[in-house]
């Protein structure tokens, strides 16, 4: 009787993590969030506004600090023409990414140097991501600065 109860018992252990495994699916969710952001920044970095926008949702919103959100992919676009004619060269560095289903959300910190590589500014994002036909595209999108306003 104590050998099928321990028999059991490691049965149930060994079945428990089961639905951790089965929850992430498709693979190393961290990886795959990691890679877009990794293009974001080297699409942010080339000056192409078009290829940033490409990476978003067509109902896509772009939630940045001190100015009203940018809604789909013309007014995500237009947006980034703008911010990247300052100059700035941003490096990503993605943290925590958590999902369930068709929606990942990534957090992370940011760090925007000038071209003569000057610290310009640094804080943090926060990324929905949302599976759309078999990959990923930025759903919702936010950051802000961690330095103090001048």
């Amino acid at each position: 009787m104590t050998h099928r109860i321990a028999v059991c018992l490691v049965a149930l252990a060994l079945a428990l993590p089961l639905p951790v495994f089965a929850q992430a699916g498709a693979g190393d969710l961290h990886g795959q969030i990691g890679k877009m952001d990794q293009a974001w920044q080297k699409a942010y970095n080339a000056g192409d506004a078009a290829a940033l926008a490409a990476l978003y949702t067509k109902d896509a919103k772009l939630m940045p600090p001190g100015v009203e959100p940018a809604s789909g992919s013309a007014a995500i676009q237009a947006f980034f023409t703008k911010d990247i004619a300052q100059g700035a060269k941003n490096t990503l560095t993605t943290g925590d990414v958590v999902g369930s289903g068709d929606f990942a959300l990534a957090t992370g910190g940011w760090v925007a140097n000038a071209s003569d590589g000057k610290h310009l500014d640094h804080g943090q994002y926060m990324t929905l991501y949302k599976k759309v036909d078999g990959g990923w595209k930025i759903y919702r999108d936010t950051w802000n600065s961690s330095m103090a306003k001048k």
